[in-house]
Order: structure tokens, then C-alpha cells, then sequence
């Protein structure tokens, strides 16, 4: 294979609050962060190490998570993961309010809670149209909770409020997802072993390929796991396991330079032809083939 002469443009962006108490939630609008950083690196992509919610208050903002395309206009919500590679698109004539915060910020409740929140925050919808007073909660939330950054009171105590003031959000939107979904003729409704068996996923998918391990961890059959995969998501745990693993190795193909054999071993193929006959099938052409394909498009 020809040596690539594009570098490497993802950036991993860990949390670093800008304020002198490390909170684990910083709020601040995008026209801030164009005054932070310079415009080209707005325009790069990022794969970050905490949740970023963006709220469009005016204007058209396009973005890239994870090789999709969204149009998010005034009143729009996008919301992107850990993990996630992420890029904004050209244009300056908008603007938004970013709400950032650490995985840890959900861990600080305590009771029943705590075990939710997680799971509450990875199902919240990629982009999310508000309606007037969902728009007006969330702006008023955001509002209150960069004030209350600036208060003068101990770390824990305001990490508390903070995350108080999330979970009051996170449920608000979920509420708002729900209502459309039902106007739409769909379900929101998650089963929890999907949870589970998603956060397995995102957590071994570099190591476990087979709908068995994933069962075996779950204490369940592989019937049974495809059945409550089909239900959420509509095709079986199989195809939803090697679809996960395409997209590591997409974000690797793009955003890295490292060879495929090497893109192999990184995501538990024992031979970079296996690994070659796998990426084929789901995505109908070889790795080579797709890393050219994206030079070409970007």
C-alpha cells in the first residue's frame, strides 16, 4: 500500500475546566470558545473524554459525529459521547450554549440515582428538536447552572448541585424524546439488559467478537440476546456487535495512519486478512478501498 501523506487530524481532547476549581461541568457559549481557540481548530476532528451537549440558539450549525452529517438550526440539540470522533463544520453565523461535563460528574449523587444516570445520558438522541418551552427549560438550566459554577462554596457541594441540576435536565429531555417518539408511532422505551449489553459492548468490543461471550457475561442466552437486540434496535446482536466494531475501525482507518495490520491486532483480529474479510462484509469494500475513499471525499 502507497504511503499516506495526510497527517494524522484527530485531536484527543481531555477535560480541562477553565476555571480555578476543577468542577466536573464547565458551561460557556460557542461564540466563548471562538474567542479561546483559533478557528481552524474548531474545524478539526476531536474525540473527546467527556459529554458535550450543544444547544443552538441561533443560526445553522453543521456537524460530524462519527461519519454522519446533521444540520442542527436554532432550537436543535446535539449531543456527543465519549468517545465519539466529532468535527464542526465551516461557518461562523451561529451560535450555541455548550454544556460540558466528566462521566464522574454522574458517579456524585447518591441513592438509586447513581445507577441511572449513566444509562440516561448514553440514550440520550444523537440531535433532539426542542419545542418552545423544552427550549426555554433548557436555556434557563443552562443559564442557572453556569451562575451557579461561579459560586463560592466547596467543590463537593457544588459538583452535587451541579449534578442535580443534570439529572433534572437529562430528564426533561428524555420526556421531550418520549412525547415525539410517541407522536411518531415509535417506542422509547429501553430494556436495561440492552443497556448492559451495550456498555459491554463499548467496553470489549476490541476484544469480544462473538454473541456468546457477550451472553455469558450477561448470565443469559444467545437467543435471548438477540431477541432484546432485535426489539431496540432492529437487527440481531451479531450484526449490531460487527457494526460497533466497523466503526472502531472506520474512526481508525480516517484519524490515524497506522497500517491495517496494525488496525488489525488493535481490534482483536488474530490476522489482517480475517480482519480485511470482516470489514468487506459489512461494509462492502476493503479497508484500503474505504481509508482512499475518505481522502478523496474530505
Amino acid at each position: 500500500m502507497p504511503h499516506r501523506t495526510r497527517s494524522v487530524d484527530i485531536e484527543q481532547v481531555q477535560y480541562r475546566p477553565s476555571a480555578d476549581r476543577a468542577l466536573d461541568l464547565e458551561v460557556f457559549s460557542m461564540s466563548d470558545l471562538r474567542r479561546r481557540v483559533p478557528r481552524a481548530h474548531l474545524q478539526r476532528h476531536h474525540r473527546y473524554d467527556f459529554h458535550m451537549v450543544v444547544c443552538v440558539r441561533r443560526g445553522q450549525c453543521r456537524a460530524v459525529v462519527d461519519f454522519s452529517h446533521i444540520e442542527c438550526g436554532a432550537g436543535s440539540l446535539l449531543t456527543i459521547q465519549p468517545g465519539q470522533v466529532h468535527r464542526f463544520g465551516p461557518g461562523s453565523r451561529w451560535d450555541a450554549n455548550l454544556l460540558l461535563f466528566r462521566p464522574e460528574l454522574l458517579q456524585a449523587s447518591q441513592g438509586e440515582e447513581r445507577l441511572q444516570m449513566p444509562e440516561l445520558v448514553d440514550a440520550l438522541p444523537a440531535h433532539l428538536h426542542l419545542d418552545g418551552s423544552t427550549r426555554r427549560f433548557v436555556a434557563d438550566t443552562l443559564a442557572r447552572m453556569e451562575q451557579e459554577c461561579a459560586l463560592d462554596a466547596r467543590q463537593p457541594l457544588l459538583n452535587w448541585l451541579l449534578q442535580s441540576e443534570l439529572t433534572t435536565l437529562v430528564t426533561r429531555l428524555h420526556i421531550l424524546h418520549a412525547e415525539q417518539q410517541r407522536s411518531a408511532g415509535t417506542s422509547s422505551d429501553v430494556p436495561e439488559r440492552f443497556r448492559l449489553f451495550k456498555r459491554l459492548l463499548d467496553a470489549k468490543v476490541h476484544q469480544w467478537h462473538h454473541v456468546s461471550r457477550y451472553a455469558h457475561a450477561m448470565g443469559c442466552s444467545e437467543k435471548t440476546l438477540t431477541r432484546i437486540c432485535s426489539a431496540v434496535v432492529g437487527v440481531g446482536a451479531k450484526a449490531f456487535i460487527a457494526s460497533r466494531l466497523a466503526l472502531e475501525a472506520k474512526r481508525l482507518l480516517v484519524h490515524t495512519e497506522l497500517p491495517i495490520s496494525a488496525i488489525a491486532q488493535r481490534l482483536g483480529f488474530d490476522e489482517a486478512t480475517n480482519f480485511t474479510k470482516f470489514f468487506r462484509s459489512v461494509e462492502g469494500c476493503t479497508p484500503g478501498d474505504f481509508r482512499r475513499q475518505f481522502d478523496v471525499a474530505s
